[in-house]
């Protein structure tokens, strides 16, 4: 496959809560040769670093540390794609769970590759998006997971909304309804009718089956 010229000054944000997991990524990327590489450790971080300049390619984990007003998950890549609509975004994650990472593609992210992927399938995903050959891919990991998904359990993921999701992996991450509520801006009465939806969508009468069917399901 022939790719197109990289550009000249070729600039990446890269952020996950995880400081070795950054130094890999960057060291995974560095056949880029970019001029500039932005190491975030929150998504509050990437926020602010975008907003100060434009980047050629963000690579982001999914879920990261939300204290301090921070923020992850889908709100995070909901905020990114409607402010910097021009800036493609990789989804590099440990995220299992097809129903969400179906609602991830579905923000109209560049591509999703899985962290237990090898790593060169990170470098040539990256490159291919730069260069402008994919946008919308999934690593073969990640699209064999969305496409296998209606012959598992986990395929009830797919009935609850984005909003139900995240209300559902948040409280089983240990997040409080209330925190819930004040990260999304939202009534805690709001939060916890989403709860109460999912909880019937899924079939579960309790928190505690919630988070083990969170945990066992790759959203936790």
């Amino acid at each position: 496959m022939t790719h197109a010229p990289l550009p000249p000054n070729l600039t990446l944000a890269i952020a996950d809560d995880h400081p070795m997991i950054r130094l890999a990524i960057k060291d995974v990327l560095l056949p880029l040769r970019a001029q500039e590489v932005v190491m975030c450790q929150s998504g509050k971080e990437l926020l602010d670093a975008l907003e100060c300049r434009r980047f050629d390619l963000v690579v982001t984990d999914f879920a990261m540390e939300r204290e301090q007003g921070s923020e992850d998950g889908l709100r995070l890549i909901q905020r990114i794609r409607s402010r910097f609509p021009e800036t493609p975004v990789v989804v590099f994650t440990m995220l299992t769970n097809p129903g969400l990472l179906s609602c991830i593609q579905a923000e109209g992210v560049a591509a999703i590759v899985g962290k237990t992927e090898d790593p060169e399938v990170l470098r040539r995903t990256c490159l291919d998006v730069i260069s402008g050959l994919k946008v919308g891919h999934l690593s073969a990991a990640i699209a064999g997971r969305i496409a296998n998904a209606g012959g598992r359990a986990d395929a009830r993921t797919s009935q609850l909304s984005p909003k139900e999701i995240e209300v559902v992996r948040l409280f089983a991450s240990g997040d409080s309804l209330t925190k819930i509520a004040a990260g999304f801006h939202r009534s805690l009465a709001t939060i916890a009718a989403q709860k109460r939806s999912a909880m019937e969508k899924l079939n579960i009468a309790n928190n505690a089956d919630l988070i083990a069917y969170a945990r066992d399901n790759g959203l936790a």
